[in-house]
């Protein structure tokens, strides 16, 4: 039996999708909860507060914390303190998304780092050669992830990766990634729970973002057959998870907490 130190989860695609609890989501966080195995939710959304993520989460019926949450722009944040930035500008959808970023001066013009966050329909050129030109004026750039594409009603989107790969090709130069699949998102996340990534088990829908990011960590890694799952994807790939599972409702008889 596989008693593991630590569990990550991430959200959409493996503990909901389209709004609506997976089944066997609430069990499964109520067995961890009674075997007393931590855990965490971590993902790449950027629409939410930290604050709107829980409520997000509780609108559908499971309970949780903020401690529990830890995205992206949570990642971004941290980053850019580590990096004493001041001058921000930060680009997301969601205006209330400046709640997380208060600690910092929030611009227009001239700043020292550009936080970015998945626009939708909101991407065009101004906004892109906008960001572009700033990149070339010596300003760094940081993206809250690289995912390629997202679900939303049953429909592929293009996600922020398209957009971040178009930005460093015209400027030549790197954008920071503080999200998925980037190594140091888990890790960070792993200290989070307290424990070493070799006995930290990922839980996620995404090959790459998920399993191949979990993998770089030193961790191991569970694929589920829901959200974003794709067959031939992972028949093709080089990442290999440790179990792939129908749905979350699996996870239990992996570790013998039913």
């Amino acid at each position: 039996m596989i008693v593991p130190s630590g569990i990550l989860f991430d959200l959409d695609g493996v503990i909901y999708q389209d709004g609506v609890l997976i089944d066997g989501a609430k069990s499964t966080i109520e067995l961890l909860n009674r075997a007393k195995i931590p855990y965490c939710f971590i993902t790449n959304s950027t629409r939410r507060t930290k604050a709107g993520l829980v409520m997000h989460i509780e609108q559908m019926g499971l309970k949780t914390e903020e401690s529990r949450v830890f995205a992206a722009s949570h990642a971004a944040v941290e980053y850019c303190r580590m990096k004493n930035f001041k001058k921000m500008l930060l680009v997301v959808a969601d205006s209330e998304m400046k709640k997380d970023y208060c600690s910092f001066d929030l611009v227009d013009k001239n700043p020292e780092v550009v936080v970015l966050g998945d626009m939708g329909t909101m991407f065009n050129f101004e906004l892109l050669n906008r960001l572009f030109l700033d990149i070339m004026a010596g300003c760094q750039i940081v993206a809250m992830h690289k995912n390629r594409y997202w679900i939303d009603s049953g429909t592929l989107k293009m996600d922020l990766g398209a957009f971040v790969s178009a930005l460093e090709y015209a400027s030549g130069k790197k954008v920071v990634i503080t999200g998925k699949p980037n190594r140091n998102f888990f890790m960070l996340a792993a200290r989070r729970l307290g424990c070493p990534p070799n006995m930290v088990y990922m839980v996620g829908d995404d090959i790459y973002a998920d399993i191949g990011g979990a993998k770089s960590a030193g961790m191991n890694a569970v694929l589920v057959k829901t959200g974003k799952f794709n067959e031939n994807l992972l028949s093709n790939s080089k990442i290999q998870p440790d179990y792939v599972i129908k749905s979350i409702a699996d996870l239990p008889r992996i570790f013998g907490i039913i």
